[in-house]
Formats: C-alpha cells, sequence, structure tokens
C-alpha cells in the first residue's frame, strides 16, 4: 500500500459475543471529530449477532474493515492480530463495551504530534454501570501526589526509574487503551501465553520509551460489569492457565519484572511485590477454603 493511502491512525477493536454493546461502541467511533483513522474489527469466533452487525457497519463506512477468527484464539492472541495489522503512524485498541467522547482521538493525536518524548496518550476514565473501590494512594511520597487525581489512568514523567515506580505503585493497567506510536507499542507488546497483570507488564514496557499522558478531561467511558466474577480460580481455569500459576498467580509477573526490568528496580521495590504475592496467597487460600465448604454441605457451584 502506497504509504499516503495509510491513515494516521489506526484502530482495532478485539470482540467476542459483543452484542449487547458493540453498537454503540461503532456509533461513538464514527463520531470521532478526527476522520483520518482505519478501523479493523477482529472477532473472535463470536456467536451471537456481532457478526451481523458488523457486517451492517462495513457496508456504512468504507474505513470500517471485519475480520472473523475461525475459532476462539484467546484475547492475548486477538489483540496481538489486530496490532501486527497495524500499519499506520499510531495505534489504538477500542474494547467493544467502551464509548468516548468525540474529540477523545482528536486531542490524544494532538498530544502526541506536539511531543515526541511522550509515546502514549489517553484521556481521564470515568466507569459505567457499576462502582469499584476507589484508589487509596500513598499520597505522602511528593512524587506520588499526580496519582491522587486519577483514578483509573496515571501520566508519569521523569527518568525510566522514576516512571517505572509510578505504575508500580498505582497498579492498574487501564491507560492501555489509549493512543500509542504504533512502533513502539509492538516493541513492547509481549508475545507469550497470557500471565496475571499481563496487560501492566505492557505498559511498563512502554515506559522504556517516553511518558504516557493524561489529558485532564473525562473523554473515555469504560464498562464494568454489574456482578463480575468473584473466582479467580474459574477466571484462570477459563484462560487455560496452568494450576501452579493459579496458585501462585502473582509470581508470572513478579519474575517478568525481575527479569525485564532488573535487578535494581526490583529491589528497589521488592516491598511491593512481595506484597503482592502475600495478598494472592491469601486469596486463592480463602477461595479453596470457600470451595471445600460449599462441597461439604453438598452445594451445587463451587464459584
Amino acid at each position: 500500500m502506497d504509504n499516503r493511502n495509510i491513515p494516521i491512525l489506526g484502530i482495532g477493536l478485539p470482540v467476542h459475543n459483543g452484542e449487547k454493546f458493540i453498537r454503540n461502541a461503532l456509533d461513538s467511533i464514527l463520531s470521532q471529530t478526527f476522520r483520518d483513522f482505519e478501523l479493523i474489527i477482529s472477532d473472535n469466533a463470536s456467536t451471537d449477532s456481532t457478526a451481523t452487525i458488523c457486517q451492517e457497519y462495513v457496508k456504512k463506512d468504507i474505513r470500517i474493515h471485519y475480520v472473523r477468527q475461525s475459532k476462539n484464539i484467546g484475547s492475548i492472541f486477538n489483540f496481538n492480530f489486530l496490532l501486527q495489522e497495524a500499519k499506520s503512524k499510531y495505534f489504538m485498541w477500542a474494547a467493544s463495551d467502551d464509548y468516548w467522547d468525540p474529540t477523545f482521538i482528536e486531542k490524544n493525536i494532538r498530544v502526541l504530534e506536539s511531543d515526541e518524548t511522550i509515546i502514549g496518550s489517553i484521556s481521564d476514565i470515568e466507569l459505567y454501570r457499576n462502582h469499584t473501590k476507589k484508589l487509596k494512594p500513598d499520597i505522602s511520597d511528593p512524587s506520588n501526589r499526580n496519582i491522587e487525581r486519577f483514578q483509573y489512568v496515571c501520566p508519569t514523567f521523569g527518568p525510566f526509574e522514576k516512571r517505572i515506580d509510578t505504575y508500580l505503585r498505582f497498579f492498574q493497567a487501564s491507560i492501555i487503551y489509549g493512543v500509542y506510536r504504533t512502533e513502539k507499542m509492538k516493541e513492547s507488546f509481549i508475545h507469550s501465553r497470557y500471565f496475571w497483570a499481563m496487560d501492566l507488564a505492557i505498559v511498563l514496557n512502554l515506559l522504556k520509551y517516553g511518558n504516557l499522558h493524561v489529558v485532564d478531561e473525562i473523554l473515555m467511558y469504560r464498562y464494568v460489569q454489574d456482578k463480575p466474577s468473584k473466582s479467580i480460580i474459574q477466571y484462570q481455569i477459563k484462560l487455560k492457565i496452568p494450576m501452579i500459576e493459579i496458585i501462585f498467580y502473582e509470581f508470572p509477573f513478579t519474575f517478568w519484572c525481575l527479569k525485564n526490568l532488573g535487578c535494581k528496580i526490583f529491589i528497589k521495590n521488592i516491598h511491593i511485590f512481595i506484597k503482592l504475592n502475600l495478598r494472592a496467597g491469601y486469596v486463592i487460600f480463602a477461595e479453596i477454603v470457600r470451595i471445600i465448604k460449599r462441597i461439604i454441605f453438598k452445594q451445587d457451584k463451587f464459584w
């Protein structure tokens, strides 16, 4: 393809059985004030009416391309498929149950165009449909003050170690749904079997290349389930995670950080990793006790 015909932005929308929300997401994308984009939908073998809805939108707008996977390839591989398809200067993933203010893309592209040290930009986020527990960071540390302003995404600045410290404390990865320099995201993506907090590991990889920016306006709305699964074991079994990694589910992320961030950063933040793994051990132990209790009392469901 002639580079002159490649849109500035590639949008990748992974979906599996998204009939409930995908119309709203597509309408929101098509309503953006920034028009120079290509939208690729990767349908992960949906069994509902997702395919029919997507084909309807393909006929409406030539910027939309629809790909249906012949079988469910898993969410990580579906995300990676869309990223590798991107030839544009910038790239963003769009969740099928999110929606955006019409100026979301325009304002984030403007940030990236104006500052080469910024490799990704997103707006502040508001959750809808449900309320989650608010983040309560330790704001006694002056370098952590900016976290107080943002509940779900956090900007970074300064040297690499400071950027890493910020996100290890913040420990949220919704910022992965921002607008990124495509090549930097491709270099940062982790090509391996899924492990717990893999999205955060990708964010930490991105921080090697520069800063993350947050537009100080709520321009993005993320869906949260009314009744999310309370079972970490059940969730990971569905992802076909080996049992040893389910029991010690924070260890793969901990080991990844040691290997990829270096001993100096790891040791400096070792208290965070100790807390993560102790908390994970408690959560799994409590769930196993609950499963045993339900078996003893002959209740049908373990979860």
